[in-house]
């Protein structure tokens, strides 16, 4: 009996594959190149976007004009002009930093139930309870100590001696500060 010689041929393969092979580095390079588009198409979408945020705070940071009356306006017309410029004094109440004002003064004695600003006289005047009448002094000189609010006066306080723990309640003035 006769045993055939085997033919070994690596550099002419054959078989399925093979063919598949260099399709699926195609499509795998078509697939990246799309993904990179992509995120270059979100790369500039978020500088976009930051831009828009970054123009919206500047804007947010400026006070709205006030709308001026003419002498033609009826005096309908009139009284809406005098409610919309309430309103923008109302939007241009910096709450953000006369909140961040409040909360660095807050103590643990201390409970706040009111925040009403006048735009017009820069003052805010806080109501609220305290467990005594040192807690409130306290938390007058720390709203001193803030860099927004300034001349903390208290305005009333009443000992509610019914009440479980006799709180105090009061009611404190202050002028607010623009950042500058």
């Amino acid at each position: 009996m006769s045993v055939r010689a085997v033919q070994l041929d690596f550099l002419h393969p054959t078989g399925r594959g093979s063919r598949l092979g260099p399709l699926l580095l195609v499509i795998g390079a078509i697939v990246a190149l799309a993904a990179l588009s992509y995120q270059r198409h979100l790369a500039r979408e978020v500088v976009a976007r930051e831009a828009q945020i970054s123009d919206l705070r500047g804007m947010a940071s400026r006070s709205a004009p006030a709308l001026s009356e003419r002498e033609s306006d009826t005096p309908e017309v009139r009284e809406q002009i005098k409610k919309a410029n309430a309103v923008l004094q109302q939007m241009n109440v910096p709450w953000g930093e006369l909140f961040a004002a409040i909360e660095s003064a807050e103590g643990g004695n201390i409970a706040l139930l009111a925040v009403q600003p006048d735009p017009r006289s820069r003052t805010l005047l806080l109501g609220g309870e305290a467990r005594n009448l040192p807690a409130v002094l306290g938390y007058m000189e720390r709203l001193e100590r803030t860099k927004r609010l300034r001349d903390v006066v208290l305005v009333t306080h009443e000992l509610r001696s019914k009440d479980p723990g006799q709180p105090v309640a009061f009611a404190l003035n202050a002028a607010w500060v623009e950042a500058r």
